[in-house]
């Protein structure tokens, strides 16, 4: 029987190369005006082949659990993911934190540039915060090297440690999260296509097109108001 698996990983902390490329892009590379926020996440995918995939499951997460292969307990959280015919496994903290993570980065970078107003409601004496009328989209691009070796070897190694085969990973590669500043969809991949692929040293950041490609997993309009 196939189980299909899911893994997202991410720092639970500061993520360093997450918050240089950020700075990078906006400071030195024109993007402060539309780029908001830049989380990224590891993501893998793989299917496995087994007679009794309850008890593969378990394994597998006690494999994950006592290895550093895909994640460390103390400085990462995970989502996993499991499905077979019957059965399913969900594992890890809820998948859109770091969604949520995300947004919070935009609405504080929309504050300190100060894009956001406060307004007064006389009918009930507060201070409401607006934000300027500029929509706001996240877009989720995957990237991930051309070379399959890599892919191989972790088959290979997963194999060897669940004894079940076999198994195929089919993804193993970074997914950014990105918040931007943009007039619709359309304009937010094309900014988004702009940021990941490096063209020159202004232009393009987040993957090099000679040993990487990637693909846009999805772009969403976002509300950073709270």
């Amino acid at each position: 029987m196939t189980i299909e698996v899911t893994l997202d990983v991410f720092l639970k902390g500061v993520d360093l190369i997450a918050s240089t490329a950020f700075l990078t892009l906006r400071d030195k590379m024109g993007y402060g005006h539309s780029l908001l926020g830049l989380r990224r996440l590891e993501s893998y995918a793989f299917t496995i082949e087994s007679p009794n995939p309850d008890k593969t499951v378990a394994k597998l997460r006690r494999v994950l659990s006592t290895q550093s292969t895909f994640y460390n307990r103390n400085k990462h959280n995970h989502v996993l993911r499991c499905r077979w015919d019957g059965g399913e496994l969900d594992d890890g903290v809820d998948p859109v934190e770091c969604r949520a993570r995300l947004e919070t980065q935009a609405r504080a970078t929309l504050e300190a540039a100060g894009a956001m107003a406060e307004d007064f409601d006389s009918q009930q004496g507060t201070n409401r915060v607006i934000l300027e009328a500029v929509p706001v989209y996240r877009t989720e691009v995957l990237v991930e090297g051309l070379d399959p070796t890599a892919k191989k070897a972790m088959a290979q190694k997963l194999e060897a440690e669940l004894e079940t085969a076999p198994v195929v990973v089919t993804t193993l590669g970074t997914c950014w999260y990105l918040a931007l500043r943009a007039q619709s969809d359309a304009q937010a991949q094309t900014v988004t296509e702009e940021i990941t692929v490096t063209e020159k040293r202004d232009r393009g950041l987040l993957l090099n097109p000679n040993y990487e490609g990637y693909q846009f997993l999805a772009t969403e309009r976002i509300n950073v108001a709270g």
